[in-house]
């Protein structure tokens, strides 16, 4: 039996102990995704797990991020691994069982930068959306960009479970470039600084990609300057 679906202050308190727990030993961490994406106003849903980037991994395990979820069980009774539906998979995922609440959980997704496109920034350069600003996410604009990444690669995947995620996928890019505009009155020359040439070219491949299935969206991407990215 599915669970009942997680209420936000659930997916915001166990993002928060995730972030401490990790903060705690050493690690400088910020959000993205949906959660992130909540905390930038975004109300068309309610985040259903939490996405979270180490920022200053140790190299020695490159883009292996199984060390991280290790830390956050060792130091959390709470959070706890389960092998992945996938046998060929090599890596396992975490969840966090919520205290008081054993029907209820959250699942924990840790990457770190060089992985989907995600730039290597500092915990200076990040965003600090109202009103809780004690959870680190990523600027705004980066978090939209990587929100683009993950509908192209929803769209490319031959797995039909993950092509329905396109829509929402839709639903949050619109509400977001609104945000981006009406709220916040974003810019691309906010954050092209803290963006690779390469993250600046595929993003504007992209770009393109998404006003060809939705031309509407044309001037929302033109009055955040993010269409003329090839120029910077």
């Amino acid at each position: 039996m599915s669970q009942r679906p997680l209420r936000r202050s659930q997916v915001l308190q166990v993002a928060r102990r995730a972030i401490r727990v990790l903060e705690s030993q050493g690690y400088e961490c910020c959000l993205f995704g949906s959660t992130a994406c909540a905390l930038y106003g975004m109300q068309n849903r309610t985040p259903k797990d939490v996405d979270l980037i180490v920022m200053n991994p140790d190299q020695y395990f490159g883009t292996n991020t199984e060390y991280l979820k290790d830390i956050l069980v060792e130091n959390d009774s709470n959070f706890y691994l389960v092998n992945s539906r996938n046998p060929s998979a090599t890596y396992r995922v975490l969840w966090y069982r919520l205290p008081r609440q054993s029907e209820q959980r959250c699942k924990v997704d840790i990457l770190v930068p060089g992985l989907l496109s995600i730039p290597h920034l500092n915990q200076e350069e990040l965003g600090a959306p109202e009103p809780e600003t004690d959870l680190p996410v990523l600027p705004l604009l980066t978090l939209l960009l990587l929100k683009l990444r993950g509908w192209t690669d929803h769209r490319e995947d031959e797995r039909y479970w993950v092509q329905e995620k396109v829509p929402e996928d839709e639903d949050d890019i619109e509400e977001m470039l609104d945000l981006a505009m009406s709220k916040y009155s974003a810019y691309v020359e906010d954050e092209v600084g803290l963006w690779s040439r390469s993250f600046q070219e595929e993003s504007s491949e992209r770009i393109s990609e998404y006003i060809q299935e939705w031309p509407g969206t044309m001037d929302s991407w033109d009055a955040l300057g993010l269409r003329d990215l090839r120029y910077y």
